[in-house]
């Protein structure tokens, strides 16, 4: 057990995955399942290639992204633990194709910075590399450093 490092002054703004506001989200019609591994809530996942049920985070520079995690506790018994935002291997993910959500910020971010997901690892990140897909989604608010909430968006 740690120790408490330090306090904040103000409740941080959102947690990624939150959803951003109360416009309209849209959904998939499956209720898909997680894949091998599981997924990470306020994330971006792909269907899984040997199991079109269920979703993972890591795909290949071909997979398209089938959506993002939203933040949900939509968990079966007692396994949800608060301090994580893993959903565990064949539990319910809740998987948005459209909506507002807020994630953080992997450095500065403008608004009209495109999201894009490493296809490897699963991070989401506002700078294209080899290994990263256009997600469809833009950021509609800006971050000054890494760690800042950026609400991202595909409604146009």
């Amino acid at each position: 057990m740690t120790f408490q490092k330090n306090v904040g002054l103000t409740n941080k703004v959102a947690i990624t995955g939150d959803r951003a506001n109360q416009n309209p989200t849209i959904y998939d019609a499956i209720n898909f399942l997680a894949g091998e591994g599981g997924v990470k809530a306020g994330g971006f996942v792909f269907r899984d290639p040997s199991d079109e049920t269920k979703v993972v985070m890591t795909g290949s520079s071909v997979a398209v992204v089938e959506g993002f995690v939203e933040r949900v506790q939509n968990v079966n018994g007692f396994t949800f633990d608060p301090a994580s935002m893993d959903i565990t291997e064949g539990e319910n993910v809740s998987v948005a194709r459209k909506g507002d959500f807020y994630v953080e910020a992997d450095g500065a971010v403008s608004v009209g910075d495109k999201v894009y997901t490493d296809y490897e690892t699963g991070a989401t990140t506002f700078s294209s590399g080899a290994k990263t897909t256009d997600t469809g989604f833009t950021a509609k608010t800006s971050a000054a450093a890494s760690g800042d909430m950026v609400v991202i968006s595909n409604w146009k």
